[in-house]
């Protein structure tokens, strides 16, 4: 008996023997092994890699052209059901920076005329983002075992903000945009912004993912614990819907000013063209849309982003030709200077004011120049207003190109820009998020002057319009933006609809004057309420369309408090990373601890 009691005893000893109660390392349970997906086995590698292929179908789908909104809260589904549904190694890691390169390739495209090298370059970029989000998911999920629907809404949402603020930002394709079309779910952004609605996206996709857990047996909440989740989820989104509802049934909007909005069709080669006959010819062109325009008596006529060539900043206008000893330089001025003449004239004659783009230079005491800015400038029958707004956040590679401290680096990136490595265009940004006051009808109205893609983020339309003194510190907002460098309608549209989402936020109206883009108005509910057409056609046209803005007296909470929420947000995301982190060390020790002892 003893012999036979000291024989079972070795075999139980045995790590080799095939009935050992112990393992050996390499079968010892590895922290990622012990997910959700570790008690049915791993997805085959075809599904994992067509459900992401899918996820970035449906992304597509759910933006224009296609306006396929619903999407938006199903597409991150796929991506997280791969993410938890197996090992994550260097092969997976490269699979999904290859989807998400991919994806940003195909979905900005109308880049490619502008720059290629930026296109592709800014592509590679984005695609990181995809292999860091399906890390994240997966050490989180293995350490915490939370439930997806927690854990995608934090970490795509902090992911989304870093993408569109790091570097400068590319704020487009920010999942909660897509939800613009859905109005009653659009009215929630003036809470937390599109963050907010990503964050939403991100629940309704997470829950699905846990639905699908619970079904493969995968995972410890149990039918009952999705059950509890389901009814969760459902209250939530019927108290968007009903907050959606309320906000949109609330008449608190009064009259404002009458706005007329130019829409331009100028290409960009023929700008790039430059010379005072091209420059003649665009501003002849405004002028007589200005003219019939000015026929509906508006309040204000408005031009898009550098429609008016040369510089228009009062400094330039009040030089004297005789301060030039080029003649070319004289005739620059002198062009300028009737510009201004003929803006300012017609304002005093049909007692209204102009608010056009242009360009600023400035020079220093010695007469050299120094800045060169994208500004917008407003013209009252009294006369310009002291300072023109300067665009603060300058597009890269458009408007300025990095690194200048490294020459030899800031060299080879001009080579990414429209302009070729032997033009360093590169602009000033401006310093003061600087409001107008428009007097009309007896009130003053103040507004604010986003630029280019400065509406396509939150933080300019926040910084105009957060409250001063108790009340908004714009009333309105104008877009002013030259899209004449794009060739399709996919960019125009998408950009519109980024402007749906800046007027919920901010709860104001959003007056747009585009060149080449969709010219006209958007309620402070997101909606459209007009645009310029010609032939059935709003993109690609010349002409304008005029309207009464709907002033908007609610103070979103947003205003109040930008991005702050979507910044905890991230905060919190970050530790969950560094504790997850440290829970997978942890185990990890205490395996190898354990196959130590044998």
């Amino acid at each position: 008996m003893r012999v036979s009691d000291g024989t079972q005893a070795a075999r139980e000893l045995n790590p080799m023997d095939k009935g050992s109660r112990l393992k050996t390392e390499s079968d010892l349970p590895h922290p990622d092994s012990t997910s959700h997906s570790a008690t049915v086995g791993p997805l085959a590698w075809p599904w994992r890699l067509l459900l992401i292929l899918l996820a970035g179908a449906m992304l597509t789908l759910a933006f224009p052209p296609f306006y396929l909104w619903p999407l938006a809260l199903l597409a991150l589904c796929p991506l997280g059901i791969s993410a938890l549904g197996g090992r994550l190694g260097w092969r997976w890691m490269a699979v999904y920076y290859l989807a998400g390169l991919l994806y940003f390739l195909g979905n900005s495209f109308w880049l490619i005329p502008v720059t290629f090298g930026g296109y592709f370059v800014l592509s590679m970029y984005m695609g990181v983002y995809w292999p860091i989000l399906a890390w994240s998911l997966r050490l989180a999920g293995v350490a915490l075992r939370w439930p997806a629907a927690v854990l995608i809404p934090i970490f795509f949402t902090s992911l989304e903000y870093l993408r569109s603020t790091l570097f400068s930002g590319f704020s487009w394709f920010m999942l909660g945009t897509a939800l613009a079309p859905a109005v009653h779910l659009l009215q929630a952004a003036d809470l937390f912004g599109v963050s907010g609605l990503t964050f939403l996206c991100g629940i309704s996709a997470g829950w699905l993912v846990d639905g699908w857990m619970v079904w493969r047996g995968a995972s410890r909440m149990g039918q009952r614990g999705w059950l509890v989740e389901t009814i969760l989820v459902a209250a939530l989104f019927a108290a968007v819907w009903g907050y959606g509802s309320f906000r949109l049934g609330q008449p608190l909007t009064t009259g404002g000013p009458k706005v007329a909005v130019i829409s331009g069709n100028v290409p960009q080669a023929l700008k790039d063209a430059g010379g005072i006959a091209v420059d003649q010819q665009i501003f002849n062109k405004f002028f007589d849309l200005s003219r019939a325009a000015a026929k509906e008596h508006p309040n204000l006529i408005v031009w898009p982003e550098t429609m008016v060539g040369g510089y228009l900043n009062r400094q330039w206008l009040n030089l004297s030709p005789a301060d030039f000893s080029a003649s070319s330089g004289r005739r620059l001025l002198r062009l300028d200077q009737r510009f201004y003449a003929r803006l300012r004239g017609f304002a005093q004659k049909h007692h209204l004011s102009f608010l056009v783009g242009s360009a600023g230079i400035h020079y220093d005491s010695a007469g050299r120049p120094v800045q060169t800015r994208n500004i917008a400038v407003f013209i009252t029958p009294s006369g310009p207003q002291a300072h023109p707004y300067a665009k603060h956040h300058l597009v890269p590679f458009g408007e300025y190109v990095p690194f200048a401290y490294w020459p030899w680096l800031h060299h080879l990136l001009l080579s990414l820009t429209p302009f070729g490595p032997n033009d360093d265009y590169s602009l000033t940004p401006g310093k003061k998020w600087r409001r107008f006051t428009l007097s009309a009808h007896g009130k003053k109205w103040r507004f604010g002057t986003p630029i280019c893609y400065e509406d396509a983020m939150p933080r300019p339309a926040y910084m105009f319009t957060r409250p001063r003194y108790g009340r908004k510190g714009a009333d309105f907002l104008i877009s002013i933006s030259n899209d004449g460098w794009y060739h399709s309608r996919v960019e125009l549209q998408q950009h519109l609809q980024m402007d749906s989402v800046r007027a919920v936020e901010e709860r104001v109206p959003i007056a747009r004057s585009v060149n080449g883009g969709d010219s006209g108005f958007v309620g402070p509910d997101g909606r459209v309420i007009k645009l310029a057409q010609r032939r059935g056609h709003t993109e690609f046209i010349s002409g304008f369309t005029v309207a009464r803005l709907p002033v908007d007296l609610r103070i979103s909470l947003f205003s109040r408090i930008g991005d702050a929420g979507v910044k905890l947000l991230v905060v919190a995301a970050a530790l969950l990373m560094v504790i997850s982190a440290g829970l997978a060390l942890v185990e990890r020790r205490r395996d190898r601890h354990k196959t130590g002892l044998v």
